[in-house]
């Protein structure tokens, strides 16, 4: 009978773990059945457990940048780490700031950090996270002073001293400013792309003949590493795109076959990019050239100089947005 008692109990447990376990299982939506009417007292404690999960589940990263310019993006790059968990700091966490401080003026500096501290623990776990907190600091204090100083490189007329003393400057403010390690291992590729650029300018203003000048071109192109000389290449192939599709257009080349070029060079996105880029520069030009031909009927119409002033400001603001109006007025100086 004790036997059979205990049979029973151990029955009992199961059943009621099995039960309870069954009811923490989440129903999908779309195959859930009606339920039966409950009472008070299930509908409250029901609700209870979705309050209590809905407080577990934090916002991912995709809801954090849904309403900003970065949403839709992924994040460029991951964090590397050593042994021990820590940040090893490379032109990848530069890149990961970067990416994040995109959305200054969009969002409080507070919630920035906040999204970035959430994203690099979960890629790369808290110690690394807390590093890469630290690291940023440091990173914005240099980004401030580099905003605040004149540090761009020139490269046409004003020699090449002062393009090689600028570089110097810079990297000189990164080591007083990260550390002299911390600051080459962030910008590595940065300084390595700096030099390159520099010995480019070199040989194009060297004496030496086309040809010469284009041999020595594609030898210093080949001691750039894969990722430097794709972007240099897409940079240039950038430059180069309006001349080449203006010289396929003269062939006859179609808005499909032009598509398709770019499509080819620069991959499926970049290609929407462009073509968008390219119709609102036509709707621009349209908008523009109606606007040349109301302003010049406003100049030659017999009104007063602040009359005319006034007519030519609200035609801007009836055709343009603002940024537009700056654009159109500047166009206006320039005839």
């Amino acid at each position: 009978m004790t036997r059979t008692l205990a049979l029973l109990a151990t029955v009992f447990v199961l059943a009621t773990g099995v039960f309870w376990g069954l009811k923490r299982i989440p129903v999908p939506q779309h195959h859930a059945q009606p339920v039966p009417h409950q009472t008070d007292t299930q509908t409250n404690h029901s609700h209870g457990l979705d309050i209590a999960t809905a407080r577990i589940i934090k916002p991912t990263l995709a809801d954090t940048l849904a309403n900003t310019s970065l949403a839709g993006t992924q994040v460029p790059g991951n964090l590397m780490t050593d042994a021990r968990g820590h940040l090893i700091v490379d032109s990848n966490s530069k890149a990961i700031m970067d990416y994040f401080l995109a959305l200054n003026g969009e969002v409080p500096d507070t919630a920035i950090r906040k999204a970035l501290a959430q994203w690099a623990e979960h890629n790369a776990g808290a110690t690394a996270a807390a590093d890469l907190l630290s690291l940023l600091e440091r990173y914005q204090h240099y980004r401030s002073k580099f905003a605040s100083g004149d540090y761009a490189a020139r490269y046409a007329g004003h020699g090449d001293n002062d393009i090689r003393r600028k570089l110097q400057q810079r990297q000189q403010l990164r080591a007083d400013t990260l550390g002299a390690d911390t600051a080459n291992a962030l910008f590595a590729d940065e300084d390595r792309y700096d030099q390159f650029s520099l010995n480019r300018h070199d040989i194009m203003t060297s004496d030496r003949s086309d040809e010469e000048k284009a041999t020595a071109l594609r030898a210093l192109r080949n001691t750039l590493p894969e990722t430097l000389a794709k972007q240099y290449q897409r940079q240039y192939d950038l430059q180069h795109l309006e001349a080449r599709e203006q010289s396929m257009k003269q062939e006859g080349a179609s808005t499909e076959e032009l598509y398709a070029f770019r499509q080819l060079q620069f991959g499926d996105a970049a290609a929407l990019r462009l073509q968008a880029l390219a119709a609102e520069r036509q709707a621009w030009q349209h908008r523009y050239q109606d606007y040349t031909l109301q302003r010049d009927q406003i100049h030659n119409a017999a009104l007063s100089s602040d009359d005319k002033q006034k007519q030519l400001d609200a035609l801007r603001r009836q055709l343009f947005s603002a940024s537009e109006q700056q654009r159109a007025a500047a166009l206006d100086r320039l005839q």
